[in-house]
């Protein structure tokens, strides 16, 4: 990959945003200060470089699971930790599951279609009795940087 100046990294940022944004808007912006026509030209040759390799649209219907958030779990002992990471497997609202080092507990990732759903499951954790603490609960704003293996065969 080619190395980028910072008015490429703008333009690239820019178009993560929002990959429909007018050249003449990206062309406005503070940071990258060009004509339109020039932000048309650096993006085709983005492009050609392989910097770009397609824009899309990522859809979320009423029916699929749009809220992610990170819930990091305490076991009251780590001799319930094996039961607390096999239960959270299977539930289908945890995506993935990580046991982690020192006293760190469990790490889930879970999707859910609504707040609501995600307060319920955060609920149901705080009353097992194998879990001293829900320690810290992140919801995902907007995914910055998604791996090409999980998205395969999602829109995104």
């Amino acid at each position: 990959m080619k190395s980028l100046d910072e008015k490429d990294k703008r333009i690239l940022e820019m178009l993560l945003e929002d990959s429909r944004r007018p050249y003449h808007e990206i062309a406005n912006d503070s940071k990258v200060q060009l004509s339109e026509s020039t932000v048309r030209k650096r993006t085709i040759k983005l492009q050609e470089e392989g910097v770009i390799e397609k824009f899309t649209i990522k859809i979320c219907r009423e029916d699929e699971r749009c809220i992610i958030a990170f819930i990091t779990l305490i076991p009251k002992t780590q001799a319930e930790t094996k039961e607390l990471l096999r239960e959270a497997q299977v539930l289908p609202q945890c995506e993935e599951v990580y046991f982690l080092a020192g006293e760190c507990g469990v790490l889930v990732k879970v999707n859910v279609p609504e707040i609501i759903e995600l307060d319920a499951l955060i609920e149901s954790f705080r009353a097992r009795a194998d879990v001293k603490s829900v320690e810290r609960v992140c919801v995902v704003l907007r995914p910055i940087k998604v791996s090409r293996n999980q998205s395969e065969g999602r829109i995104i």
